[in-house]
Order: structure tokens, then C-alpha cells, then sequence
């Protein structure tokens, strides 16, 4: 595919990008970007100078993550353009999906992922998703994690996870993330409180 370079976009022309400040030409270890990527920071860099949110700076966000999906700052902004634009947090969603299935171990966007689930409200198809993730790497940190968070902001300490955390243990016994999320599950919500003798003898059996 070919680099996409903005100062080639007519929608971009009102903006003066602000190069990267290299500081001494003697660096010790100065760090190579390509030319796509440092200019689309250069971008970003004007666009964020100025507060500037809108459906542009959401497509270069798109960029750059594609470029470089570790980009905590980049994010970070991507989420306050949303929020400030009101934009479709379900396409957002939909969009993250895609992005997720192409960095598997990425903190950055299941971070993000969490942000915009907690301002929906709503879980509903998340645990669909997980399931698919788990999928492609049964003990991914991030998509447990991400799970776990789902448990507590929505309540989900049930039978349902309890039963789908058992089948996940069925299917690989070793899988210590599993484990952990069933301990989760049985003794998160209680905040110190002694478990009953019924349900350490449940889990004992």
C-alpha cells in the first residue's frame, strides 16, 4: 500500500504542520520514522495545538494508529474527538474490532475499548467478542483483563460466567488466566467477606 502523505489532501491545506523538535543534531540515539509517519505527527501535533476536534482529526487518529497502534497520546485524543463530536460510539466499536484483530496485544486499544463501553453503558456483544479473541489466543493478558473489567462494571459475577469460566478450564486445564478469572468470579464481589462453607465445598469438588 502506498503511504498516504496529508499535504496532499485539499482538507488539510488551512493547516501548518509542526515538525518534531529533534533537538540536538548530534542525538545520541535518534529514533528513524518514515516519512509518512512523521508527517502525519506533524499533523497531529497542529491539529492538537489548537483543540481542533473533528471528523479529520478522527480519520488522521485512524492513521496514525494504523502506523503506530501503541501511541498512548494518539489514543488518548482519538477518545476526546469522540466524545467532543458526539460521534457513534457503536461504530467506534465496530471499528475497534477490526483493530483489535489486527494487534492481538495491544494495551492501547483495549484501553480505549473500555473508555468507550463505560460511556455506551451497555456490554452488550463484549463477551461475544472476548470469546472471539480468546479464540485466536486463549491466554491473552490484555483480553482477560478486559473481561474482568466487564465483570465488575457490569455485575457479571453469575452462574452464566461462572459456567463459560469453566468451560474455558475444560479446554485447558493449564490456562492460569482462566483459573484466575474464576477466582474472580467466585470471590471478587464479596470485598473481604468469608466465603460459606457451600461455596468452598462447590469449589473444592
Amino acid at each position: 500500500m502506498a503511504p498516504t502523505f496529508w499535504h496532499d489532501n485539499p482538507a488539510w491545506e488551512d493547516v501548518t504542520p509542526i515538525p518534531q523538535d529533534e533537538g540536538s543534531v548530534h542525538a545520541l540515539a535518534a529514533i528513524s520514522y518514515t516519512a509518512e509517519y512523521s508527517e502525519a505527527m506533524s499533523y497531529l501535533r497542529a491539529v492538537m495545538s489548537t483543540n481542533e476536534y473533528s471528523a479529520r482529526t478522527l480519520d488522521l487518529t485512524d492513521h496514525i494508529i494504523s502506523l503506530n497502534p501503541a501511541h498512548y497520546t494518539v489514543w488518548l485524543y482519538r477518545a476526546k474527538i469522540l466524545e467532543q463530536i458526539k460521534a457513534d460510539l457503536r461504530k467506534e466499536i465496530d471499528w475497534l474490532n477490526i483493530t483489535a484483530l489486527e494487534h492481538l496485544k495491544n494495551y492501547q486499544i483495549w484501553h480505549h475499548r473500555q473508555t468507550i463501553i463505560d460511556r455506551l453503558g451497555s456490554a452488550d456483544g463484549e463477551a461475544d467478542f472476548v470469546v472471539r479473541m480468546l479464540e485466536l489466543d486463549s491466554k491473552n493478558y490484555h483480553v482477560w483483563s478486559y473481561r474482568q473489567w466487564l465483570v465488575k462494571r457490569f455485575g457479571m459475577y453469575d452462574e452464566n460466567e461462572l459456567k463459560w469460566t469453566e468451560s474455558m478450564i475444560e479446554e485447558d486445564v493449564r490456562n492460569n488466566s482462566a483459573w484466575n478469572h474464576r477466582y474472580y468470579i467466585v470471590v471478587g464481589e464479596r470485598d473481604g467477606e468469608i466465603l460459606s462453607k457451600e461455596i468452598v465445598e462447590k469449589e473444592i469438588k
